[in-house]
């Protein structure tokens, strides 16, 4: 990205190749690897952590993006998930805790897929001036922490599970504190307002973030907005943390500060016990009482109901997919971009309505070739979810918004 054009200032560590070269193997990984773990557990900010040596944040390289802090505004970047355990090659898993429960840095540092889901989302940020830093973390093998505490098919490793959650999560916490203490300072010594930004398994632990650590008015204060993206904000998740949580509360239009942004993409309304099974089984990530924000509007939905309208692709400002996100298109529609060979951008490309905590779309009116069919599996079968392209599809609209927001933040600071 280019500084001199008001663009992020970031540095990734330990690489300054372009990424979107090494993208041949996502679509092995692809189907699993970007899955976030689901829970209707809580993961507890005291509870103390015996399974795994928590990361140490004082080390440069334990960060994927440490920019310089030249920008007025920070985002705190948690990517998704890119790690299952593999049962094919190794061992199976147990309900007791071994360390193929959670990723580890070794294996974090050289995982090419963390890379493109990081370059593919962060770009959002980059207009409105922002110092992006992005904590490598242990998270947890996604697919089998989805099977045991959403989908229940093995409800025998909920206790292991929710283990290699607090796993990530101390991680997660850990680096938000060290970023606090270390980096969150402006030249004047104050701290910075910042945002927090994650998808599927990192906005799980930003939920988390929310409701272990905001109930300190400070930290309130400086938050700019919570882009909990791919993953549901429940009420039940609001009413358990009175004084955190509720207090940060959902965004309820494009220019409301301290508050949560949260969607799912999919094809059917409801969460995903309501979506019918397929051949893949259900695989869908909203849950029960969800609330939905509209990424085209800024207007959350509250839960069990349904917008008095849909939204028209008219007002998607454009997708933008990166290479690699669209296998089953000619490649060569990336390089007849003006951004050159990395990124495919469409305008106007659907419209979205929230209906019963899903931000519902129809896969019928996306244009080819960034048609549902040439998307990875399993997003080119139907019923569709979308969770991989959450912020594909809106992402012009997300980087306005980012924008919108900052501004928002810094007049009430003025009033």
């Amino acid at each position: 990205m280019d500084k001199a054009k008001g663009e992020k200032d970031t540095q990734l560590n330990g690489n300054t190749k372009r990424w979107l070269q090494v993208f041949e193997c996502l679509a092995y990984v692809f189907a699993f690897s970007i899955i976030s773990p689901l829970t209707t557990y809580g993961v507890d900010e005291e509870k103390p952590v015996l399974a795994a040596v928590p990361t140490d944040y004082s080390q440069t390289q334990n960060w994927l993006a440490l920019p310089t802090g030249s920008q007025p505004v920070d985002v705190f970047f948690v990517y998704p998930t890119t790690y299952s355990y593999n049962s094919k090659s190794q061992p199976p898993l147990t309900s007791t805790w071994s360390p193929g429960w959670n990723q580890s840095l070794a294996q974090a540092y050289i995982d090419p897929i963390i890379k493109w889901q990081v370059e593919s989302k962060i770009g959002v940020f980059a207009k409105a001036g922002t110092n992006i830093y992005i904590p490598y973390y242990q998270q947890s093998s996604g697919l089998d922490v989805l099977n045991s505490v959403l989908w229940q098919n093995t409800p025998q490793f909920a206790g292991v599970a929710n283990q290699a959650l607090q796993v990530a999560y101390t991680d997660v916490s850990n680096a938000f504190d060290y970023y606090m203490a270390h980096y969150n300072k402006a030249a004047n010594g104050q701290p910075r307002p910042f945002i927090l930004a994650g998808h599927s398994q990192g906005a799980n632990m930003l939920l988390y973030l929310l409701e272990n650590k905001f109930g300190d008015p400070a930290l309130r204060k400086l938050l700019v907005a919570a882009y909990v993206i791919g993953w549901s904000v429940t009420s039940d998740d609001i009413n358990s943390y009175p004084n955190s949580l509720a207090l940060v509360g959902i965004c309820r239009d494009k220019a409301q500060t301290g508050c949560i942004i949260t969607y799912n993409t999919q094809q059917t309304p409801g969460d995903w016990s309501l979506v019918p099974v397929s051949s893949r089984g259900k695989m869908e990530l909203v849950r029960k009482n969800a609330y939905s924000v509209n990424p085209l509007t800024w207007a959350a939905t509250d839960p069990g109901a349904i917008e008095s309208k849909a939204t028209p692709a008219t007002a998607n400002l454009g997708a933008v997919f990166y290479k690699g996100s669209l296998p089953g298109a000619d490649p060569a529609i990336f390089q007849s971009q003006p951004a050159g060979s990395s990124t495919y951008e469409v305008n106007h490309y659907i419209g979205t309505q929230s209906n019963n905590g899903a931000l519902v779309i129809d896969p019928a009116a996306l244009p080819a070739p960034a048609n549902h069919q040439n998307f990875f599996p399993p997003y080119n079968t139907l019923p569709g979810w979308f969770h991989g392209y959450d912020y594909t599809f809106f992402y012009r609209n997300i980087e306005q918004n980012v924008i919108d927001r900052i501004k928002a933040y810094k007049q009430a600071q003025h009033n």
